[in-house]
């Protein structure tokens, strides 16, 4: 299967293992048909009411290097629901990947690590702004990462890591299972099966006023 890795200083690994552009690959009964992704959006809304803020990484076709949002947040808001959208802007008009991921929960998963983020994949980071903690679940039971809980933890600045990881039947086996976060944050992403899909950071800053 042919490879295409977009390198910058922050990658977006757009055509790797299964997803590939507008090319049914099937996967033990597991296909994917879109385009590529280009733009990733995190959109943070606080879990007590308010405007959603959102921020965007893009690479989009002709671009040498991403166009990457500065994660603002204020500590005087301090749990945040979290939703990750995935676009190809290639597409005119754009296309939303989010809802093929959706519906095939069961074989992906978002990891969210770096140095701004305490969470599953990283357990007890030192110094970490973020708290996070998955907010939904496949028909298995086990985490997706589109739907996210974070708790700002304090002020300070670092990296939010996202990466999504394509996680399809190998053998009639499960690769997909439960705990892989935690192996991410034990012996890291080499601990765990599939390929990458999108691979980005964000810089968080959280202000104190």
């Amino acid at each position: 299967m042919t490879k295409i890795k977009i390198t910058s200083t922050l990658s977006l690994l757009a055509l790797v293992g299964g997803c590939s552009a507008d090319v049914e690959d099937p996967h033990d009964g597991h296909d994917h048909n879109h385009g590529l992704p280009t733009s990733i959006v995190l959109n943070f809304t606080p879990a007590d009411g308010g405007d959603a803020l959102s921020f965007k990484w893009a690479l989009l076709e002709g671009d040498e290097t991403p166009q990457v949002d500065e994660v603002l947040l204020d500590m005087q808001v301090t749990d945040y629901e979290v939703t990750v959208e995935i676009w190809n802007e290639d597409d005119d008009p754009a296309e939303d990947l989010t809802p093929d991921v959706l519906a095939d929960a069961a074989y992906h998963q978002l990891f969210f690590t770096g140095s701004a983020v305490d969470g599953p994949a990283t357990l007890n980071k030192t110094g970490a702004v973020l708290g996070h903690d998955y907010a939904d679940l496949d028909d298995n039971g086990l985490p997706v990462g589109l739907d996210n809980d974070m708790q700002v933890l304090g002020a300070g600045e670092g990296e939010l890591h996202v990466m999504l990881r394509h996680l399809p039947m190998e053998n009639d086996e499960a690769v997909k299972v439960a705990g892989m976060a935690e192996t991410v944050a034990e012996v890291g992403f080499s601990g765990i099966g599939g390929d990458v899909d999108v691979d980005i950071s964000f810089p968080v800053i959280v202000i104190e006023k």
